[in-house]
């Protein structure tokens, strides 16, 4: 039996047994013997029992006793793990942004065992994770730095994420959903709960731990930390987090590994001779064995060769200068070495210290360099101004930072989104530091300062967020927004920096952060009379900010609020006489106002304020501008909405054809080709419909992922276009997934009636009606028919509301309840004539089923009245002839002539309903086939019903 050198006396034995068995989930019970193989066999034995306990117990003794028969013992232990239905090879392992190991990290072995026994303990489920927590400077990252090191090869997935906002977080589950090849949603929030479930699922059987460094805010981030399935580290300052996770204190150094680091960190030192014990042992007295200032001492000896009495002298100093008015936990020992380190670089250089000092007001995230060195271009205090645009002088400030222990760089986040192609390192100082510097600066300089940075910030900013290429360099100066305080930087370039990262969130999918930061901006905003053309109530940047919170409000399912925001909005910039209804940002907000009165349901109100947007955009930007094609857009979704589908068509295809000549493939070209299909459903052509969504559904998906937006709109499309195809199987099939994914996709973040949501159950509905199931169908059409009155406030007028009553009436006759059909149809008919005109296919497919009513109680003339005033109306809006549906008719007009037949016949016109009958079951046998539900339907001498499918607005 394996003998472990150190575990043969009987004590060390009893102490080591007590160890393992307090970090297993059950006690170990043993017998006990005095020789050392046998009670390691009798260990053995329970610890297998236990999963991954022996694994534990033997980097247990590999930690404590290290040699020959201890690294024999971890390999025979390692083999011990629960197997897993697949291993992974190196390469296939996930690992993102992990710090740069420490090759000076020093002791902490406690710390680290405890803190791998509690992620063990916890293995099966992380509910509470552990919470690595204590007072800035104490190493809580470096020790977890250390652990991830030190565990590589124990985990498949690593991942580190930047805690201190809730933005850098969902935006590095978004990048942690990428490289694991997850749906990416058009929400963040939605990505986030795709990831997280993954995780909690297992990873695909993968072993692996996330990390949440520098958590501020336990309420704000508690939901986006997994809940089973692996480990799960935070670091934190906050107490807050001890009621979340299992708490580990993270103190100061023991004085042994105190001088053990200083002593180690000068040991191999050329210019200086090393630290001794002695004064390794009278330095760390005097800086509270605090690592961070330790780490500092260090690096100012080796840079300076100052002797430690000397150090300690010109510390007692400025402590003794600091000391006033400062709390008891207050740092004085970094404060002063802050305020010696400052006091010698402006001896060296001004500009350096000016650089040092910009990280006062910067965030705790690194920051690429090359965005401190656009700062050249700003209007910054010299000589920092001269020294960034010199790129040779600006490296050699970086190095003298580092050489004093005052910044570090790092490499570049692990994004494997489009990137800027920036390749330059990042630099960051520690926070601790970062709050010292702030309070050791004069007053005047740190206005100075903060000026700098809020002017650097302005020039630096990446630009247009809606260019894809720009959204990593946007993504890394978030951080640095709040502590630079941006907002109150009063200057237009300051704002515009805003704006633009609240309209980058927006883009990625972060839409409460992008609320939160507009909102606060504009209510600043509001504040400020200093130049009333760009600030104040009505200024400019004031209202672009206030858009962008209307933007972000409609995106969360607050279309009401974001609506009355808009229009409010939008009349103040018509109405500013700095702007006016022909500015740019005027007719930009503008194309929100025409979507909020599509989803108000004022949809002939929508043309007409789209239709003048759009030749005002075309005096103002060019026919072929950006802005011009998605009013162009616009427009076709005001033509699908007031049944105009070949007008839509014409508009759909201009907008593609413009991009084909330009050889653009991209997301929003791929949803502009979508909506052709869309068009092409309209007008009747499903067979040129479904062609272009199996070409184009495919490749949105691909490129946005399953759970988006536009996916799960385009997905609905295909499901009706197969069901009116007659592939009612089929079409149940897809329609069933799009549901579930809807629901799920709309339900968690805002609410049950979403329009997206209820329109997915409406199709359902519709769906199962034909395929026989009945009772689901009607309980999905009742909830849809319900869900939109509380979303338009029980309103019953609204279109979507009306063609829901519509598609109920006709589940309602297929189950016998005839009456309350009809007075569903009657007052869905009526109702639709006032808001859309007795020419809107809504209106149309409502007086064919009211027909219909009145045919089945006997009511025959009423039936052949209405059945003929809705032929002719059908007959009206048909565009007979278009070339893209093959010059044929439109199926629902052959429907509406079958029943117009049956209404014939039974007024006593046998002759002329038996021709019109035949020819039009002949022609949909033409067109949609003869094994067609609704062609065998009409065959066998029934009525057809013409449910209603609304377009997404």
């Amino acid at each position: 039996m394996l003998r472990v050198q150190g575990l043969t006396e009987r004590p060390a034995r009893d102490a080591r047994l007590e160890d393992v068995s307090d970090t297993l989930t059950v006690p170990l019970t043993v017998r006990r013997s005095d020789d050392a193989a046998e009670d390691l066999a009798a260990i053995i034995d329970a610890v297998s029992a236990v999963p991954g306990g022996l694994r534990l117990f033997a980097e247990a003794v590999i930690r404590w006793h290290p040699g020959e028969a201890s690294t024999r013992f971890g390999a025979l232990a390692a083999g011990s793990r629960t197997p897993r239905s697949r291993a992974y090879r190196p390469e296939e392992r996930i690992a993102g942004d992990i710090p740069i190991r420490n090759r000076n990290f020093t002791g902490r072995i406690e710390l680290l065992e405890r803190l791998g026994a509690t992620l063990s303990k916890t293995s099966s489920t992380s509910v509470l994770p552990p919470t690595l927590k204590g007072l800035g400077g104490v190493g809580k990252t470096q020790l977890v730095i250390e652990y991830v090191h030190r565990n590589l090869d124990r985990y498949d997935l690593i991942w580190w994420i930047p805690a201190e906002q809730t933005t850098t977080v969902l935006a590095a589950l978004t990048q942690l959903a990428l490289r694991a090849d997850l749906p990416i949603a058009d929400d963040q929030q939605e990505t986030a709960r795709t990831v997280l479930n993954w995780l909690a699922a297992g990873g695909d059987d993968r072993d692996w731990l996330l990390v949440y460094d520098n958590a501020d805010e336990p309420s704000a981030l508690r939901p986006l930390l997994p809940s089973t399935g692996g480990h799960v580290i935070v670091t934190t300052r906050i107490e807050d987090w001890s009621t979340i996770g299992v708490p580990i204190e993270v103190d100061v150094f023991r004085r042994d590994e105190s001088v053990q680091m200083l002593t180690n960190r000068t040991s191999d030192a050329v210019t200086v001779p090393p630290i001794s014990a002695d004064e390794a042992d009278e330095l760390a007295d005097k800086l509270g064995d605090l690592p961070l200032a330790l780490e500092q001492a260090a690096a100012w000896y080796l840079a300076t060769g100052m002797p430690v009495r000397e150090y300690i002298d010109l510390l007692d100093e400025r402590i003794e200068l600091l000391n006033e008015g400062k709390p008891a936990d207050y740092p004085l020992t970094v404060a002063a070495f802050v305020a010696v380190a400052v006091e010698k670089l402006r001896a060296i250089d001004e500009a350096t210290a000016q650089f040092f000092a910009l990280f006062a007001f910067l965030g705790g995230e690194p920051i690429r360099q090359s965005l401190l060195r656009r700062g050249a271009n700003a209007d910054i205090t010299s000589p920092l101004r001269e020294a960034l645009g010199d790129q040779i002088r600006t490296g050699r400030i970086v190095r003298e930072l580092r050489r004093y222990g005052l910044a570090k760089t790092v490499g570049r986040p692990s994004s494997t989104g489009t990137g800027s192609g920036d390749r330059t390192p990042r630099l960051q100082v520690h926070r601790l530091v970062q709050r010292v510097l702030r309070d050791t600066l004069e007053p005047a300089q740190r206005a100075e300062t903060q000026r700098n940075v809020q002017r650097l910030l302005a020039v630096a900013k990446p630009g247009d967020p809606d260019d894809e290429g720009e959204l990593e360099l946007q993504s890394e100066m978030g951080p640095h927004l709040v502590p630079a305080d941006m907002v109150h930087s009063g200057t237009a370039d300051g704002r515009q920096t805003v704006l633009d990262h609240a309209r980058y969130l927006y883009v990625v999918g972060d839409y409460e952060n992008s609320r939160i930061l507009a909102d606060r901006a504009a209510t600043e905003w509001a504040k400020d009379d200093s130049d009333p053309e760009l600030v104040g109530p009505n200024g400019q940047s004031t209202l672009l900010a206030w858009a962008q919170v209307a933007n972000a409000l409609r995106a969360l399912g607050d279309s009401k609020g974001a609506a009355d925001l808009l229009e409010d909005t939008y009349q103040r910039f018509r109405e500013s006489p700095h702007l006016g209804p022909s500015h740019d940002y005027t007719l930009i907000t503008g194309n929100q106002r025409g979507h909020d009165m599509r989803i108000q349901g004022l949809y002939r109100e929508a043309l007409r304020f789209d239709e003048e947007s759009y030749r005002l955009h075309r005096e103002v930007f060019g026919d072929d501008d950006t802005y011009t094609l998605r009013v162009k857009n616009n427009l076709a979704v005001d033509y699908r909405l007031i049944g105009d589908f070949a007008q839509a068509l014409r508009l759909d295809q201009e907008i593609v054809s413009y991009y084909d000549d330009q050889g653009t493939i991209d997301a929003n070209v791929i949803r502009y080709r979508i909506n052709v299909a869309r068009d092409y459903y309209g007008i009747g052509n499903y067979h040129a419909a479904l062609e272009r969504l199996r070409t184009w559904l495919p490749e949105q998906e691909r490129r946005l992922g399953a759970r988006h937006g536009f996916v799960l709109l385009s997905e609905r499309t295909l499901a009706i276009t197969l069901r009116k195809l007659g592939r009612v199987t089929e079409a149940l099939e897809v329609m069933r997934v799009n549901h579930e994914r809807t629901e799920a996709r709309f339900n968690q973040q805002f609410n049950r009636s979403h329009e997206y949501s209820v329109a997915a159950t409406v199709s359902l509905a519709n769906v199962l009606r034909q395929a026989g199931a009945l009772e689901e169908a009607s309980h999905l059409a009742d909830d849809a028919l319900r869900r939109y009155r509380e979303n338009f406030n029980d309103n019953d007028d609204h279109p979507l509301t009306l063609a829901a009553e519509v598609n109920r009436a006709i589940l309602l006759r297929a189950t016998g309840e005839f009456d309350r059909a009809f007075v569903l149809n009657q007052h869905a008919f009526g109702r639709l004539r006032e808001k859309l005109g007795e020419d809107h296919p809504y209106t149309i497919c409502a007086g064919v089923s009211l027909a219909t009513d009145h045919a089945l109680a006997g009511r025959r003339q009423e039936a052949l009245s209405l059945s003929v005033r809705m032929h002719e109306r059908s007959r009206a809006v048909d565009v007979t002839g278009l070339p893209e549906r093959d010059g044929r008719e439109h199926p629902y007009h052959l429907m509406r002539t079958v029943n117009l037949a049956h209404d014939l016949r039974a007024t006593g016109d046998e002759e002329r309903a038996g021709r019109m009958l035949r020819d039009a079951v002949e022609r949909l046998s033409s067109m949609l086939g003869p094994e067609h539900p609704e062609v065998v339907a009409a065959t066998a001498g029934q009525r057809l019903d013409g449910d209603i499918e609304p377009p997404p607005t």
